[in-house]
């Protein structure tokens, strides 16, 4: 009886035991099912990056294939590549195929056959072969454009046209004609169904005479469904990045119709539109501003036809016209700050400083004409920049100015008359006296 207590106290124990064993708060069953998680985890990761040795073998197999086997039993420079673009591929799937025992195997028995080939120095022999023709990636699918990008997308005539405007101030037309003008107050450079641009040039000398672009509204009219009407308005104090509203774009997100973009902010700014395939560009030169313009020429035969005064179509009037060519040839020094220092500039002097910010033609005598009529060495800058936007905006259009530095004079009116004409005096008394005859 009493080995039969025994024997049950005895079996008791061990269940008591094993479920202490098996309880989930033991710490072996802890980190027994640790181990579980983490196999299972590795299981699931090898899953997701699944080697893709079998890729590399199958693409050797098809250069064996084309290989005779007398190639393949001896040291063949295109076998041993063969073996070497075999390694290649393999080194490619190393991450995802680090566990995987066939991708270790292979590429042990690949380096041991390329070194015992000695494939390095066969290929070496042999030069290298020009690599294989990479397959042609796919064309991306075409998109199909929606029917507003198509009808804010321009359909017309390709062929550009150019208005610049800079300095004291001078225009080139989009016609391609060179002009010198006062224009003071507010003007009108281009006004047509999408697009209106005013300038206003202000004194810029204490006599007056002078006058340069202070101030220039830009007015994108409203074009549905390509934008909503923008204003853009730039100082010569001020050239903001954004349209007055602060907007920076109008139009669907895939395509803007129109934009304005700060190249150099405080500097230059740029507008494009899209819808029209225009492009206007903005700069700010000590305290002045200056302006070009890329359009389609059809869009400027257009406002050319309606009665205007648009500087960029009609040029100025013939009131508002200056002979420039008059006040290089008097030749007059000007007194000025340059350098930090007054000085006294004379006409040759100017031309010489002008040559050194590469201007040619028109623009030369342009960049002379306002330092000897201003004072100011600031409108060299502006000259040479306005060259430069002819040139990014209208290539072709380079072609047209000469490749000149010296300037165009004229001679000076003549002055002899006044020497035999008699006083004004003398004349009344002559007629006087034939009257009281």
């Amino acid at each position: 009886m009493w080995r039969r207590l025994g024997r049950g106290w005895r079996a008791g124990v061990g269940r008591r035991a094993a479920m202490q064993f098996l309880s989930p708060f033991d710490p072996g069953i802890r980190v027994l099912t640790a181990l579980l998680l983490s196999l299972l985890l590795c299981l699931t990761s090898a899953a997701a990056n699944r080697c893709h040795s079998e890729r590399c073998s199958r693409e050797f197999e098809r250069t064996r294939q084309t290989l005779g086997m007398a190639e393949m039993e001896s040291a063949s420079p295109g076998y041993c590549r063969a073996l070497r673009r075999f390694t290649v591929c393999l080194r490619a799937t190393e991450r995802a195929c680090r566990g995987d025992l066939t991708y270790h195997s292979n590429l042990r028995i690949l380096e041991r056959k390329i070194q015992r080939l000695n494939c390095q120095r066969v290929i070496a022999e042999a030069g290298e072969a020009p690599p294989a023709p990479r397959p042609r990636p796919r064309p991306p699918p075409t998109r199909r454009p929606t029917l507003q990008e198509s009808v804010c997308a321009y359909h017309g005539d390709p062929e550009p046209a150019f208005c610049g405007l800079f300095g004291d101030p001078h225009v080139r037309t989009f016609s391609g004609e060179y002009q010198t003008c006062r224009v003071q107050g507010a003007w009108p450079l281009i006004d047509n169904p999408y697009l209106a641009v005013q300038v206003t040039n202000e004194p810029a000398a204490s006599d007056h005479r002078a006058t340069a672009p202070s101030k220039l509204t830009v007015i994108v009219k409203r074009n549905d469904p390509c934008t909503a009407q923008l204003t853009y308005e730039a100082r010569g104090d001020l050239l903001p990045a954004a349209f007055v509203d602060g907007a920076l774009s109008s139009g669907r997100r895939s395509g803007h119709s129109v934009t304005v973009s700060a190249v150099v902010p405080g500097q230059h700014v740029r507008i494009t539109l899209r819808h029209i395939n225009a492009t206007l560009v903005i700069r700010r030169v000590a305290g002045h501003l200056t302006f070009a313009a890329r359009l389609p020429r059809g869009l400027t035969e257009q406002s050319a036809e309606r009665a205007g005064l648009e500087l960029c179509s009609r040029g100025c009037p013939a009131g508002e016209r200056i002979d420039y060519r008059h006040v290089l040839s008097a030749g007059r020094p000007v007194s000025t700050v340059h350098r930090g220092r007054a000085a006294v500039l004379t006409r040759d002097v100017i031309a010489d400083m002008c040559r050194e910010y590469r201007v040619t033609d028109f623009y030369f005598d342009a960049c002379v004409f306002d330092v000897l009529f201003t004072g100011k060495t600031a409108f060299m800058e502006a000259a040479r920049e306005a060259q430069q936007d002819l040139r990014r905006l209208m290539p072709q259009a380079v072609t047209e100015l000469a490749n000149r530095t010296r300037l165009q004079l004229v001679a000076a009116p003549d002055a002899a008359p006044h020497a035999v004409l008699p006083p004004l005096r003398t004349l009344l008394l002559l007629a006087l006296a034939l009257v009281l005859r």
